[in-house]
């Protein structure tokens, strides 16, 4: 049924301030609405794992699981996750979602209409709809779509903890993991998407529902998501998610997307009690035993995997986040490895392979102005790690040769990369 009962009001919008990042949120109240889209909790039935992971949850739509997650709890550590059986056809509320969606997209405002009836299908409670890019990969360099069958560790899971200047990158979800199985899949459709964006168009953004750290669960615009891929695009993304909260004096606080805080004191008694609602529900007794996600499996056409590359992982983005003045050049690298005011080698080294990875670029004379003894260690490796992949120049096959002649310590990752350089 689309006739529902749940109330929806928004509460407070806000503009994102990550300039790297733009994006744009709504605070949603939820009300009567009938929680089939859920996060269900299991009990392992172990009280001190070995391998940590002492929490098992599944994304529920009704009584389809959609994702499978052990974690540890920890907000910096890594999940595996595992897909499920992929999206139920009958579903009534999707349908109508993903034709809402199809028309050209009006603001936030009127996109609170359009997603409704998957606003039912939440738990009640306090969330926020947001509207911000996505990349088309698991954070890690592979394609979204092409899933492992096995529980597998995911970066973007994890709020990226930088030792450099102890802080967590911050960074809104921007990385996706699919809840459509794979047999759906239509390269008309991807075909149809991609014509639009050739020609200037913009598209009808996907939907999304925020898991942890940086990953958002796909919903609606498996196809879209895959022209944008191939066209090497940032997809536009709704995203429902629950805000974070944090508390200051034992006054609780609010955090928008974007880390901004916003006293809880704003919201009316009965929000608050919302804002307090379980994110989730206790399932009795042990996960369900799934099969391996043969939903998902397909060979996936080398395309995808190639633009995949190009897109920056986790431990990019959140620094792109975090130094969203910094030129991807040499001057702007540099700058970040070495400057008083920054000071962030590893990150340097990071934000190199990425830039050296995009389209266009001058990758072998990117990598060549960090190759001298005074750069950072973490900085030098980078550059040879990207001069690594060039074959058969004869620049660089002298300049590797040379660190094999001459670096006294066969241990040293600069000349265990030379070393293995023609293989």
């Amino acid at each position: 049924m689309l006739f529902q009962k749940e109330k929806v009001k928004v509460l407070a919008h806000h503009t994102g301030r990550l300039a790297a990042f733009p994006a744009e949120h709504l605070l949603l109240s939820v009300q009567g609405s009938r929680g089939a889209l859920h996060m269900g909790w299991h009990d392992t039935g172990q009280a001190e794992p070995d391998d940590g992971l002492g929490y098992h949850s599944i994304l529920y739509l009704g009584e389809t699981p959609l994702i499978q997650i052990l974690g540890s709890g920890c907000p910096t550590c890594e999940s595996l996750l595992a897909a499920g059986y992929g999206l139920p056809g009958d579903c009534n509320a999707l349908q109508a979602v993903s034709a809402a969606l199809g028309q050209p997209y009006a603001g936030l405002a009127d996109a609170v209409a359009r997603v409704r009836p998957i606003l039912g299908l939440l738990q009640p409670g306090i969330y926020t709809l947001s509207y911000s890019g996505y990349y088309p990969t698991d954070g890690d360099g592979r394609f979204f779509w092409d899933i492992p069958e096995a529980p597998t560790p995911y970066k973007a899971t994890a709020e990226y903890y930088n030792t450099e200047n102890y802080g967590v990158l911050p960074c809104f979800p921007c990385f996706l993991y699919p809840a459509q199985g794979a047999g759906t899949y239509d390269p008309r459709r991807v075909a149809h998407y991609r014509r639009r964006l050739q020609a200037g168009e913009d598209i009808p953004p996907v939907l999304a529902y925020s898991l942890w750290g940086y990953m958002g669960v796909l919903l609606d615009g498996h196809h879209r998501a895959c022209a944008c891929t191939l066209e090497g695009k940032t997809v536009p993304a709704l995203t429902i998610s629950r805000p974070g909260r944090i508390w200051h004096e034992q006054v609780p606080y609010l955090l928008w997307p974007d880390g901004e805080e916003v006293p809880a004191s704003s919201l009316t008694p009965a929000q608050q009690a919302l804002l307090a609602h379980p994110a989730g529900k206790k399932h009795p007794g042990t996960p369900p035993s799934m099969e391996p996600c043969i939903h998902f499996r397909r060979a996936w056409e080398p395309a995808y995997r190639k633009a995949a590359r190009q897109y920056p992982t986790c431990t990019d983005v959140g620094a792109l986040a975090l130094y969203p003045g910094i030129g991807l050049d040499a001057d702007g690298l540099r700058l970040l490895a070495m400057d008083d005011d920054y000071e962030a080698p590893g990150l340097a080294a990071q934000l190199l392979r990425y830039a050296a990875r995009q389209p266009g670029a001058d990758a072998k004379g990117l990598a060549m102005a960090f190759i001298a003894p005074g750069y950072p260690a973490v900085l030098r490796q980078s550059a040879f790690a990207v001069l690594d992949q060039i074959k058969g120049d004869p620049e660089i096959d002298d300049l590797m040769i040379s660190v094999l002649v001459n670096c006294e310590r066969k241990d040293d990752p600069i000349y265990r990369i030379a070393d293995r350089h023609w293989e």
